[in-house]
């Protein structure tokens, strides 16, 4: 085989194999988040939004994972969010990977900026640790290019939220 065919065929090659990683962006998504908190007993109570850019927010195929286990990650925001209501998310689940739509094993920390500007600390629902007193139902849809996670629980300290993140 002459090395003009060769190169192209070895092209082909590389072109196939990293093309599922490839077509997949879940790096740099433009995010908008939303967050109703209740039961805190004014800690935190109330409705936040944001908006700006997710480091990450996608799914980790197990190939590309470094536990050897597929996952779906929203780690947002990518950038300083100054003022934002929402200061950062942090969202895993093992369970809402490849054609799973809902699922009752997550982690989910949101932590929010008060109108008098106030960081108190994250609000936390954590239905993979075993913690029994954590319940929750996490959903994943995706139309087109945009994946919408929405979250509704009840945490240990009888916190309430409702959660959606679009990227």
């Amino acid at each position: 085989m002459k090395c003009s065919r060769v190169v192209p065929v070895l092209a082909l090659i590389l072109a196939a194999s990293s093309q599922p990683l490839q077509s997949q962006n879940i790096y740099q998504k433009k995010t908008v988040v939303k967050a109703t908190i209740a039961g805190s007993h004014r800690l935190y109570d109330g409705s936040f939004t944001a908006t700006g850019t997710a480091s990450i927010c996608g799914e980790i195929p197990k190939e590309s994972s470094l536990t050897g286990t597929a996952v779906f990650v929203v780690e947002y925001p990518n950038d300083d969010p100054g003022t934002a209501q929402i200061q950062s998310v942090s969202f895993g689940s093992k369970q809402l990977v490849g054609n799973v739509k809902k699922g009752t094993l997550f982690n989910l920390n949101v932590a929010v900026r008060l109108p008098n500007g106030s960081k108190p600390y994250a609000y936390v629902l954590s239905t993979e640790s075993g913690r029994p007193k954590n319940s929750g139902t996490a959903t994943r849809t995706t139309v087109g290019r945009v994946t919408k996670i929405t979250v509704v629980g009840l945490n240990e300290r009888g916190e309430t939220i409702n959660f959606s993140l679009e990227c």
